[in-house]
């Protein structure tokens, strides 16, 4: 055999004993290996850390909108009688709302806000039922009941029930049509130097009260500031 055939064989035999390539190609494939699950595994990370992110936000916007006023008061608070003197009791009271500086439209439809009125005689979870039926509730055995259309919501800008950034509504409360089981007449009149306090709840954002004390003198008309 030829001198050059034989060192071809040798060099056959060599490159088939060396096993470096085919352990670099082997070293190759796990690394890529690693880099994709790597990858998955970052991107998995980041997609839960966006989420996660997100989710706080809403939850932080959430709280916000929950906690910030969504209505104000625009304007003093009126306490009318039908008695005026020393003796005399408010038997409604009247004042206007809006929303709040930046705030969204807020919905005054009579299931989604609740108007409360209380005073030193009793309770009134809820007196707005504009069109509807007499409300009644009991509270430690007593019961406290609301006639119909007690709190009437009249649009002075705007219409519907959407109270828009500038827009504007007027509330009257007729007092005469609260009572009480536990009390004569009058249960929801405001006497004077009596404390009262009108609490608006709306689908959104935080509870409004008005919370005022009648004058030492009732008269027809009285500035509650």
């Amino acid at each position: 055999m030829p001198v050059c055939e034989i060192k071809m064989m040798e060099s056959l035999r060599r490159f088939a004993r060396d096993k470096k390539a085919i352990s670099g190609l082997e070293t190759a494939i796990v690394l890529i290996a690693f880099v994709i699950v790597a990858s998955a595994f970052a991107y998995a990370v980041l997609n839960m850390g966006f989420l996660a992110t997100q989710r706080s936000q809403q939850v932080v916007l959430g709280g916000l909108a929950a906690a910030s006023s969504a209505i104000v008061v625009d304007g003093p608070v009126y306490g009318y009688s039908n008695a005026p003197g020393p003796t005399g009791n408010m038997t409604s009271i009247i004042f206007w709302l809006k929303t709040a500086s930046q705030a969204a439209s807020v919905d005054l439809n009579v299931n989604k806000t609740t108007i409360g009125f209380e005073n030193p005689r009793g309770v009134w979870p809820n007196i707005y039922n504009t069109g509807g039926n007499a409300l009644s509730y009991t509270i430690g055995g007593v019961t406290y009941s609301v006639a119909a259309s007690t709190s009437v919501i009249t649009w002075e800008v705007g219409s519907g029930f959407q109270l828009q950034p500038g827009q504007k509504v007027r509330v009257t409360v007729d007092l005469t049509q609260m009572t009480s089981s536990a009390q004569t007449s009058p249960a929801g009149e405001v006497m004077k130097n009596e404390n009262f306090k009108v609490i608006i709840k709306p689908p959104v954002g935080s509870v409004l009260e008005i919370d005022r004390i009648a004058p030492a003198a009732v008269g027809t008309v009285n500035d509650l500031g």
